[in-house]
């Protein structure tokens, strides 16, 4: 995983909503991790280096394998959503649409390792990531 790669997306996204790199304001990420096939071993390291690595880059990170949090209210608050080596169906039918509608409203996404290997029977997130891994059941 590059760190330095992913937060200067994310300090995109911060500048993009007007954000100086020397203000105190903080671009806000969840990092949403949850697996319902393989799961990495690696995901609590991944977890903290981003949350150790954020402030010093103006993000500041969030963190939940809670499916329920997909809701508009919830991701609202978020400059970006990131799938971090999720693998499986780890979203329920409310939980993709709240997401799809995030998405098409102008929220960001970043996936990160495995992203592709999750919500497998999405449209929807199918043509975001623009792939998906065919013949992986």
């Amino acid at each position: 995983m590059n760190i330095a790669l992913i937060l200067s997306t994310l300090i995109s996204i911060s500048r993009a909503k007007g954000l100086a790199a020397d203000q105190a304001c903080f671009a806000r990420a969840l990092i949403y991790s949850a697996t319902a096939d393989f799961r990495h071993d690696s995901i609590p390291t991944a977890v903290q280096a981003l949350k150790t690595n954020g402030p010093a880059s103006n993000v500041q990170f969030d963190h939940t394998e809670d499916q329920t949090w997909f809701t508009d209210d919830r991701l609202a608050q978020y400059d970006a959503i990131v799938f971090l080596q999720n693998t499986g169906e780890v979203l329920d039918t409310n939980g993709q649409a709240a997401f799809q509608r995030y998405i098409d409203s102008g929220g960001n996404f970043v996936g990160i390792h495995a992203a592709s290997d999750c919500l497998r029977n999405s449209t929807f997130f199918d043509r975001e990531l623009g792939a998906s891994c065919p013949g992986v059941t």
